[in-house]
């Protein structure tokens, strides 16, 4: 009897030490929310505010960035271009950034996505780029991280994604 509770401890042990290690899911103490203009989002806690000319809000961490862009639908429609819905203001995004690789738009539920690489000043980056239709306006949400890293923290970039609300 001995011996097997020893093993059960052991093993709970173990089980604890590879949880710690290699955690056991996203916490929510490790996300801190960003509000701007009616938008929320979780961020992980390295991000850290900084200024983007033209983003709404813009935030900086040690390996990316997580940034978002609130466009006026009347805007947009007395600019010329016209966007009645998320799939047509990203399409139209790829095209008038010359995104390479002509990426595909794709559904996500709530928002609609693409992904791309990009070699900016001789480093190549990996960007997720998610569009949200919300009543007057469209809201373009960037993340970028370095292109050898992307694999790595794509799923958080889809967690942060998929924590954007709006008020109502």
């Amino acid at each position: 009897m001995k011996i097997h509770i020893k093993k059960t401890v052991v093993g709970l042990l173990v089980l604890m030490l590879i949880c710690l290690s290699f955690g056991c899911g996203k916490k929510v103490e490790e996300e801190k929310p960003m509000e701007c203009e009616g938008m929320s989002i979780l961020l992980g806690k390295q991000y850290q505010e900084a200024v983007l000319a033209n983003a709404t809000w813009y935030y900086t961490s040690p390996d990316g960035l997580a940034m978002g862009i609130r466009s006026k639908k009347d805007d947009i429609e007395k600019s010329g271009l016209e966007a009645n819905s998320a799939q047509d203001y990203a399409e139209a995004y790829i095209k008038a950034n010359s995104i390479p690789g002509s990426p595909k738009v794709k559904s996500n539920g709530k928002y609609v996505y693409f992904e791309y690489s990009r070699k900016v000043s001789g480093t190549d980056y990996s960007y997720l780029t998610c569009v949200y239709d919300n009543k007057d306006e469209f809201w373009l949400v960037n993340f970028a991280c370095y292109k050898e890293l992307y694999n790595e923290y794509k799923a958080d970039f889809f967690a942060s994604a998929d924590s954007v609300t709006f008020e109502e």
